[in-house]
């Protein structure tokens, strides 16, 4: 394997009292006295290129422009390595290893971020570190190597014994080991005495689609992120118990809000951390300026704030407000990866156009949300009795129905309306399988109904459309294959 290690400071680099990373040159030279052989003997035909930030930064220090500076990076050496392991300090990893699934979409490779919660090396004197002791870092680094040999299509983060999504992953320790955790998507792998890998989980290969086959125009997609990426903004809001006043204008969230919009660059993107399944406090006031931020071209973002669990902003009456002040819903996304994604997506396709950028966030990209409007027959593979799809637009409903029945509703009027319906007389899991089928299975596992769709391709997905039409895809050409209703 060829492996491109991209050192960009952080923990895993620091040395001396207070710590602060090594810059690139010594970071080598130690790496290459201290680790390197144990890798290059014990992973036979592995070969390490490495290359650094002129700057070397502790990890609060990352900005988005150096999200770029990775990618492109990555890009610029792709053709010539197998592999790529960033090493990166803790405190904004999981924003980083996130952006990058988004600024290096359909990638073919294994794109690994990893650190530490101690240093790699103690320094004797100016010249010459060894390995410090009791430390997680080469740990961390010996199995992120060793899952790259896996060749997995993914951007990850790998820590303490852990593979997971890059862009599912929170900093949910500070002081142990076990640092990172994926609240709302499983771990790709675990290193115990060997390395396991789930490849369930895993995105597919991107065939056509692979960064591989389009590296001139992904080259020029980050050119114009980069020049668009510090003009404008997105921003975090934590709801919390605050003083408002139901008869006046006097609120203070409201305040922060207004303030908020103020400042420079220009906020273009709003992610509400909302309570439970994404409610938010609903007087008047707050209504209002969330209405009027919207229309003046914020993307705002429904995220909750609890650890696990997704939004469902229509349960109660405190979140079935916001769709009207046109917020969109994040689902089960991260705060964190709503974050980068809309960063991206913003500078990507500029702000004068939201609704493209809305519909964008709602998406599926890089494996960041589990999708509500569409069954993939690699992830999010079937609906259970009672579970359901929305479109894009969310104008329409799609159910497996506990009785056993799918119906697909229309929610443009005043109450759904039924407008498709197919009786199966018992309940069941509506599975999309690989070989582009849709069935239906009994709970004995009998299929009882199947939508026979020829196979044109190794994968498909099932999906609710704006205009209500229930329909088949090719996973990698997006081609019609066949249309339900």
């Amino acid at each position: 394997m060829k492996l491109y290690l991209l050192y960009t400071g952080g923990t895993i680099g620091c040395v001396g009292t207070p710590l602060a990373p090594l810059q690139g040159p010594k970071f080598v030279k130690a790496f290459k006295d201290n680790v390197e052989g144990t890798i290059t003997t014990q992973i036979s035909g592995t070969t390490i290129h490495y290359d650094w930030f002129e700057k070397t930064l502790d990890s609060t220090n990352m900005q988005p422009s150096d999200w770029l500076l990775m990618a492109n990076k990555i890009v610029d050496n792709y053709e010539g390595y197998d592999g790529f392991l960033i090493l990166h300090g803790t405190d904004t990893m999981a924003f980083t290893s996130s952006a990058l699934s988004f600024l290096l979409p359909n990638v073919s490779k294994p794109v690994i971020v990893s650190g530490s919660q101690l240093p790699l090396f103690f320094q004797n004197d100016s010249e010459n570190c060894t390995l410090l002791y009791n430390t997680d870092a080469l740990r961390n680094v010996l199995g992120a190597i060793e899952f790259a040999t896996f060749k997995m299509p993914e951007v990850c983060l790998y820590f303490d014994d852990y593979l997971y999504r890059g862009n599912r992953v929170v900093k949910s320790n500070a002081s142990e080991f076990t640092a990172f955790t994926s609240p709302n998507f499983p771990a790709l792998g675990e290193y115990g005495v060997l390395p396991v890998i789930n490849n369930s989980m895993l995105m597919p290969q991107p065939k056509n689609k692979a960064i591989d086959n389009h590296i001139p125009q992904v080259k020029q997609i980050l050119q114009t992120i980069k020049a668009n990426i510090d003009s404008t903004a997105t921003i975090p809001l934590l709801m919390f118990p605050a003083y408002y006043n139901v008869n006046g204008d006097e609120s203070l969230l409201v305040s922060m809000i207004q303030n908020i919009m103020k400042s420079s660059p220009t906020i273009k993107g709003l992610i509400l951390e909302a309570y439970g399944e994404g409610n938010v406090p609903s007087y008047q006031q707050m209504q209002n300026v969330l209405k009027s931020i919207h229309g003046s071209g914020t993307v705002i973002v429904d995220c909750t704030q609890v650890y696990q669990g997704d939004v469902n902003y229509n349960a109660y009456a405190t979140g079935a407000w916001l769709k009207s002040c046109g917020v969109i819903s994040g689902y089960d996304m991260t705060a964190i990866a709503a974050i980068t994604k809309l960063i991206v997506l913003n500078a990507q396709y500029g702000t004068n156009d939201i609704s493209q950028i809305e519909q964008l966030m709602v998406k599926d990209l890089a494996g960041e949300l589990t999708s509500y409007y569409s069954l993939s027959g690699y992830q999010n593979q079937f609906l259970s009795p009672g579970q359901c799809l929305y479109s894009l637009n969310g104008n329409y409903q799609f159910i497996n129905n506990t009785t056993g029945s799918l119906i697909l509703y229309d929610l443009t009027g005043t109450k759904p309306a039924a407008i498709w319906q197919k009786d199966l007389g018992v309940p069941g899991r509506l599975v999309m399988q690989s070989d582009c089928n849709l069935v239906f299975y009994n709970n004995d596992f009998d299929p009882i109904y199947a939508s026979n769709t020829p196979q044109i391709g190794t994968n498909a997905f099932f999906q609710l459309e704006n205009d209500g039409s229930l329909c088949i895809y090719d996973l990698y050409t997006n081609s019609l294959i066949a249309k339900i209703n």
